[in-house]
């Protein structure tokens, strides 16, 4: 009987193992596009155990977000700034990242409210008229930019007497290291009321929102600042020297200290941003009437307090480019790298998105930004409009 010699190919296709260990090493995004080889690689690569793995596997090699998504201040349209942050991606993206797949209505207008390991928060509006989403029709979408695969979900109403003196905070948690589910809370305050927040929290296991009693009284939380998820919990920012985080874990409502010279009791610097790299939390500010540079600050993993991580210096950037107005640059995002040298600030000055490097002084054009719909151009986006987006398979 004749032997039949089967190519590398053959044996990779018909080996499912060696097949996964070789595509979870791929790219979000081609891999999309892999689904049409055949159909043995469109089952695969559209198991949702795939994805999850796919996800660990690059969260694990590359901590650093692909981009950020930029809030456009309420455009009319479902688009948002795309800042590329890695280079493969600053040649195969606009400036602009259009979300039409979510089907929003004319009549409602679209924000991004958190992101977390590839998935995107988002919140279809209907405004009678300012920008307090009291007292508005609010309706969730979690969506995955990467596969353009969305759901869409409706948001419990607080039980206070008076519906239109609440503020609301969100937040989204997802790791897929931990699980292939995602959790939403929504944080209700009445300040004029107890002050004791109502909490609603959302999992994608049950699909179901569930309440959840809870006795702290809340700070004043920074109506503008995004719930931010680090190590299993959300974390908020606020006025005073106290604010709170919800451990994801135990389901229950905590309180963490704030850097005392962000508080408005001895209040030294102004607050310009608050998120997560590689598992710690950074805030960010300048000293008040002080813009020559700026402060990054570091949570202890134990919640102990804060540590200056690094003091940056503008003097030498300003003088490179003198004619950037660094006056009035807004702090986006703060990215840690394993190599510290490598470690960046990303900024926004005179509508253009630029990448700072910390300790060598670097600076680095990244994207031009498009102004806000109704809003004067050199108004310019800030910590709160921007958001990690990573390349990712996952499943909403």
């Amino acid at each position: 009987m004749k032997r039949v010699s089967l190519s590398s190919a053959e044996v990779i296709a018909g080996n499912q193992d060696l097949l996964t260990e070789i595509l979870i090493r791929i790219p979000a995004k081609p891999l999309l596009k892999f689904k049409c080889v055949s159909k043995q690689w469109l089952s695969l690569i559209s198991d949702p155990r795939f994805c999850i793995l796919h996800a660990c596997h690059h969260r694990v090699l590359n901590p650093t977000p692909n981009a950020l998504l930029l809030n456009n201040f309420y455009s009319s349209t479902p688009t948002f700034q795309f800042v590329p942050l890695m280079g493969d991606d600053a040649s195969s993206y606009s400036q602009v990242a259009v979300f039409d797949y979510l089907n929003v209505s004319p009549n409602f207008w679209l924000k991004i409210k958190n992101s977390c390991n590839g998935l995107i928060l988002c919140m279809s509006i209907f405004y009678g008229g300012g920008f307090d989403d009291a007292g508005s029709e609010l309706k969730g979408i979690i969506c995955n930019p990467t596969t353009k695969q969305f759901k869409t979900l409706s948001f419990p109403v607080p039980k206070f007497r008076d519906s239109k003196t609440y503020s609301s905070f969100y937040g989204l948690a997802f790791d897929p290291l931990k699980s292939q589910h995602y959790k939403i809370i929504c944080l209700h305050v009445d300040y004029r009321g107890s002050k004791n927040p109502q909490i609603y929290l959302y999992s994608s296991l049950t699909n179901s929102w569930s309440f959840w009693q809870n006795s702290l009284e809340a700070p004043t939380l920074y109506g503008f600042v995004n719930g931010v998820f680090c190590n299993d919990a959300i974390h908020w920012c606020s006025y005073e020297q106290t604010t709170l985080y919800f451990d994801v874990n135990t389901e229950s409502l905590k309180i963490m200290p704030m850097p005392p010279i962000f508080s408005t009791v001895n209040r030294s610097r102004e607050f310009m941003y608050f998120g997560e790299s590689r598992g710690r939390l950074h805030m960010a500010g300048i000293r008040s009437h002080f813009i020559s540079g700026f402060d990054v600050w570091e949570m202890a993993s134990d919640y102990s307090g804060w540590s200056l991580l690094y003091h940056v210096n503008l003097r030498s950037v300003k003088r490179a480019f003198p004619k950037k107005k660094f006056d009035s640059f807004t702090i986006l995002n703060v990215l840690r790298a394993e190599k510290e040298e490598e470690s960046k600030v990303v900024i926004s000055v005179d509508s253009t998105a630029m990448s700072l490097n910390i300790l060598g002084g670097t600076l680095k054009t990244l994207s031009v930004l498009e102004p806000g719909l109704g809003f004067p151009a050199d108004l310019g986006y800030e910590g709160h409009d921007a958001f990690q987006y990573f390349q990712s398979l996952v499943c909403v």
